[in-house]
């Protein structure tokens, strides 16, 4: 079920990034499956290098979760035990099928029909995942709304990668509001980022990604 990025009382604030994060996830997923479907051969290496970005930015938005996130959580409030485990069991169910994927898409045009399969089942576990986390964590984090600025210009640039990615899909008011919790100094590397991440989907996809979701859920 999609979960509004924006707080009830119209303001940004962690849980709003994370779940920005959470529609790339989705909407990536989803654009595998397309150019999978009518695999076009001439793009078998910009698909398998957007696959390494795409793998490493779940496995590592699950990392933070296992490492500082959950356990966070777990001090705070004892009584998300539960789905703070299943949680984390699901993170070691995908795990698998991101190594597979590894595998397949080096060599996608021999592994075309293998990756089709994988990117299904990703599919299916990361929409159970993201809605579980939705609906159980995704409340607890309404109230941070500080973000700590990065230090080192290298560390800028990643991030402001970062926002590029989870930021294309949204729409304007949300990442407004986003925007706004950002250092001044990763918020001027916002729009060039932003720029050179569409111009990388057009050249993956064939198309820059439209739409102007309000919710966790591409509506595109």
């Amino acid at each position: 079920m999609p979960t509004q990025l924006l707080n009830d009382d119209g303001t940004a604030s962690m849980a709003t990034m994370i779940m920005c994060s959470h529609h790339a996830f989705r909407r990536d997923v989803a654009c595998f499956a397309k150019a999978l479907a009518s695999f076009d051969a001439p793009r078998a290496e910009a698909l398998r290098e957007e696959w390494t970005k795409f793998r490493a930015a779940l496995h590592g938005h699950h990392t933070v979760e296992d490492t500082a996130i959950f356990p966070d959580l777990r001090g705070k409030d004892p009584s998300l035990a539960g789905a703070l485990d299943e949680l984390e069991a699901q993170h070691k169910a995908i795990d698998p099928l991101l190594v597979r994927g590894d595998e397949l898409f080096g060599n996608i045009i021999v592994h075309v029909y293998a990756a089709r399969d994988v990117v299904k089942s990703l599919a299916q576990l990361l929409d159970e995942h993201l809605e579980l986390e939705e609906r159980t964590v995704i409340p607890h984090l309404r109230g941070a709304k500080e973000f700590l600025a990065p230090i080192t210009d290298d560390m800028l640039a990643i991030y402001a990668e970062g926002f590029a990615w989870s930021a294309a899909g949204i729409s304007d008011d949300v990442l407004a509001k986003v925007f706004a919790m950002l250092p001044p100094a990763l918020a001027q590397r916002i729009p060039a980022a932003r720029e050179a991440f569409a111009e990388r989907s057009r050249r993956v996809w064939g198309y820059a990604h439209a739409g102007a979701s309000l919710t966790s859920v591409p509506t595109a």
